[in-house]
């Protein structure tokens, strides 16, 4: 790899710097010692905090945002001798760089294909390549500011999501003692539901998130100082609980207590399979066999699209057929539950359902794939996943603040 030496020259805002001292440090870190070797600088010394993704350079600038230079093209002759040319830079010059490097850690970031990540990408290409590129390695204290950035970013929530992440979780709770032949009581969900509300609304409130964004909640409304009292969150916390009510005092729910435990399958445990040469990942709300065929159960807060839920039960579906043979041939309903109306839905997973479902996935895969610029290596490029155009969408995305928005 190119590196910087002792005794070269550096050109930044046309002030000209005479390296004295390079210190590899953590990850891609480097501390260059310099002084002024120009009439506007000479005799003053600095010492500068850099990123090198190979041959790429990047040199923080005091007042934010980078300098720029690759390490091989950059240079020019001066009577000083070679001189490194360096053009101003931001995060996002900093973050496509970082997506087309290979990791350095041990942890690899290989393709896979999930609903919820096809959805990202249908939602916001931009989101998407911040999501599962540019926050990669984020969580590594020595991997560039952007980079811890992005990673904090998209592990912030929202209220809307918050509510239902809550409730899923206390469903699961609740139905894998129903599966365990230990139920649970209401007044038992719903103080362990409240407890973690509070904990969530502290560690957000007082910032503890930011040291542990994967482990700690943090809302956007808190990071983007949008208004988020002790009432606006009292009634979110009403929601959730009015929703786990309605499943607990449901018919579904006092029909599913009546099964035997054994007649559960799966309670949205995270399981993979292969499709195209592809992880697929799947996690069911709730799979269970009824003595004739399998019911695959979604859970839903809200308006649900038809093409969607087909798509998504599909997925769930194409996995129990493909790692369970033994269920092969037994026949598979999908259905959505309303938690806020107590609806059901019945959607048909029949085999012609399955294959046009698989064939969808497949065409998708190919065209995440085509997106790259390195295919094997999961390696993209930030202009490949363009901005959108709606405004609007792009005020409820926790990404805002990388794309200026």
């Amino acid at each position: 790899m190119v590196a910087l030496r002792p005794g070269q020259n550096l050109l930044l805002n046309n002030r000209l710097w005479s390296l004295w001292q390079v210190l590899p440090g953590e990850g891609r870190q480097l501390t260059i010692e310099a002084i002024g070797a120009s009439e506007a600088s000479f005799g003053m010394t600095r010492r500068l905090t850099a990123i090198q993704y190979g041959s790429e350079l990047f040199i923080e600038q005091r007042r934010g945002g980078y300098w720029q230079a690759n390490l091989e093209r950059d240079w020019q002759q001066s009577d000083n001798g070679p001189v490194l040319v360096c053009r101003p830079a931001n995060a996002l010059d900093l973050l496509n760089v970082h997506t087309q490097s290979p990791a350095l850690g041990q942890l690899t970031n290989e393709f896979s294909w999930s609903y919820s990540r096809s959805a990202k990408y249908r939602f916001c290409t931009r989101a998407y390549y911040y999501h599962y590129y540019a926050a990669w390695e984020g969580w590594c204290p020595e991997s560039p500011p952007p980079v811890r950035t992005a990673y904090l970013l998209k592990n912030l929530t929202d209220l809307s999501r918050w509510i239902g992440a809550m409730v899923h979780d206390s469903l699961r709770f609740a139905l894998a003692r129903l599966r365990a032949g230990r139920p649970v009581s209401r007044d038992d969900l719903v103080g362990q539901m409240y407890r973690r509300a509070q904990a969530d609304f502290e560690s957000s409130q007082n910032g503890r998130y930011q040291q542990q964004p994967n482990a700690l909640v943090g809302f956007q409304e808190h990071y983007y100082k949008i208004s988020l009292d002790k009432t606006t969150w009292q009634t979110s916390w009403q929601r959730a609980e009015q929703r786990l009510d309605t499943f607990l005092t449901s018919e579904l729910y006092d029909r599913l207590g009546q099964y035997p435990p054994d007649s559960f399958l799966d309670v949205e445990t995270l399981h993979s399979f292969s499709l195209a040469e592809t992880k697929i990942w799947v996690q069911l709300d709730l799979a269970r066999f009824d003595g004739h065929r399998i019911e695959i159960y979604a859970w839903k807060s809200g308006a649900s699209d038809s093409v969607e839920i087909r798509r998504q039960l599909g997925v769930y579906g194409l996995y129990l057929r493909q790692t369970q043979p033994e269920w092969r041939h037994v026949p598979i309903r999908g259905m959505v539950y309303n938690l806020v109306d107590d609806r059901q839905e019945e959607v048909g997973l029949d085999p012609t359902t399955l294959e046009a479902v698989e064939t969808e996935i497949k065409a998708d895969i190919a065209h995440l794939r085509g997106l790259l610029v390195e295919p094997q290596a999961n390696l993209a490029e930030i202009n490949r996943f363009p901005m959108i155009d709606d405004r609007a969408i792009c005020r409820g995305c926790q990404f805002r603040e990388l794309c200026g928005r």
